[in-house]
């Protein structure tokens, strides 16, 4: 590819600025809450063939991996091919992107309404602008640009537009579980159109406490629930520092852990006055790239297995530990393969440099990579604004991250 080509192309990406901020904005009009995606994947399965894409909806309805989904029968996958289906031989490269937006929580929270696609002071606002209905905007018009140029491409882009990403997944194992792994893929998650060549994993857990009710003006005569709790909770934590400690990546040094462990609901007893009889509480733990989930979730278990071996009364009330969902594999690309020197030399066409780092969010990625697929995430928008009120992204990046796809794509091997 000359430089003269690059610019041709780079110049025609440019003039689609409008439409990239335009078509995320209408996006962003169609709520599409997990388990609701539906509105959305019309919208871009209608632009798709508007635009003389080949379209596939994947329905989750019918499946083996439809059980504990919810709303199942109005729940479906979008393929797009914008070059037509792939023939046997020819290479593949998937650029995924979830449908699905966690629930916007109180309006009154939002300078503008969550669901609105308000564009205003260069940035496109509202809940999925970020995570990550943009990624999928900019990429979209990137293939359009491509498909409409006729380019010659040395593999065949194909979009995985998924449900369920935000909870269990389902979307991209539904996916791959009906077609050959792709040659390569790019997930589209924010970045901020850094690209991401390692990324740590997470597994859910729920541990739960019992104890002995009991009435508050005699709790002497119960088990207290909660401080039962708070002693797992210490050592859930404790385990979760050694790791860290003892986990060193040059892609992760600019942040504390590149394994984070959180606890976001903590729940006990049920009345005031009462001592708790149960208590519980979920979180995640941090998966290093290529840890295998089923030690890492032994390591925890033995945790807490050793800080109540001496309590009397965990013979009769034991704890319990439930590991939610699939674990979401932590992950490591070869920066020198050439899914990543392809976008490396985008980057710095478009940017003058490219910067590469670690990613410490759990996504669909793993489960491209975990097949031996070579994988990146990169995608337009700040990771700190996603789930938040205040989600916005610049309408100036959305065209960074497409002129930087369609560039990648052109000189891919």
């Amino acid at each position: 590819m000359t430089a003269e080509e690059s610019r041709g192309l780079d110049e025609e990406i440019a003039a689609h600025g409008e439409a990239i901020a335009a078509l995320l904005a209408d996006a962003v009009r169609r709520p599409s809450v997990t388990g609701a995606e539906r509105a959305v994947a019309d919208f871009f399965a209608d632009w798709m063939r508007a635009h003389g894409w080949d379209v596939e909806l994947q329905p989750l309805a019918g499946t083996g991996l439809a059980a504990g989904e919810e709303r199942v029968a109005d729940r479906a996958n979008v393929i797009g091919y914008p070059l037509g289906r792939p023939q046997p031989g020819q290479r593949t490269i998937v650029f995924n992107g979830h449908l699905d937006v966690v629930p916007e929580g109180d309006h009154a929270a939002w300078a503008h309404p969550p669901f609105g696609g308000v564009r205003e002071g260069g940035r496109v606002h509202g809940r999925g602008t970020v995570d990550m209905k943009g990624g999928i905007a900019a990429a979209l018009i990137a293939l359009e640009v491509l498909r409409e140029r006729a380019e010659p491409l040395r593999h065949v882009p194909v979009v995985h537009l998924v449900i369920g990403e935000e909870r269990t997944g389902v979307g991209t194992r539904l996916v791959l579980s009906l077609a050959e792994p792709p040659d390569a893929a790019v997930v589209l998650e924010p970045t901020g159109n850094a690209l991401v060549t390692a990324c740590t994993g997470l597994q859910f857990f729920r541990v739960e406490a019992a104890g002995v009710a009991a009435h508050s003006s005699a709790p002497w005569l119960g088990v207290d629930a909660l401080a039962r709790l708070l002693v797992l909770r210490d050592a859930l934590i404790a385990t979760a520092a050694a790791r860290s400690g003892g986990f060193a990546h040059p892609r992760f040094a600019d942040v504390p852990t590149g394994i984070p462990f959180n606890i976001g609901l903590l729940e006990a007893g049920e009345y005031q006055a009462s001592v708790p009889e149960r208590a519980r509480m979920t979180g995640r733990i941090g998966l290093k790239p290529g840890e295998d989930p089923e030690r890492a979730r032994a390591e925890f278990s033995a945790a807490l297995a050793s800080a109540v071996r001496d309590d009397p009364h965990e013979l009769g009330h034991p704890h319990r530990i439930e590991w939610l969902g699939a674990p979401y594999p932590g992950w490591e690309t070869s920066e020198s393969g050439e899914l990543a020197r392809a976008f490396v030399r985008a980057l710095e066409f478009v940017d003058g440099a490219a910067e590469l780092r670690g990613f410490t969010a759990g996504n669909d990625a793993g489960q491209y990579a975990a097949l031996g697929v070579p994988t990146l995430v990169f995608g337009p928008g700040d990771t700190s604004l996603a789930h938040t009120a205040n989600e916005s992204v610049a309408e100036t990046e959305l065209l960074r991250a497409a002129r930087t796809i369609a560039q990648a794509l052109r000189v891919l091997p």
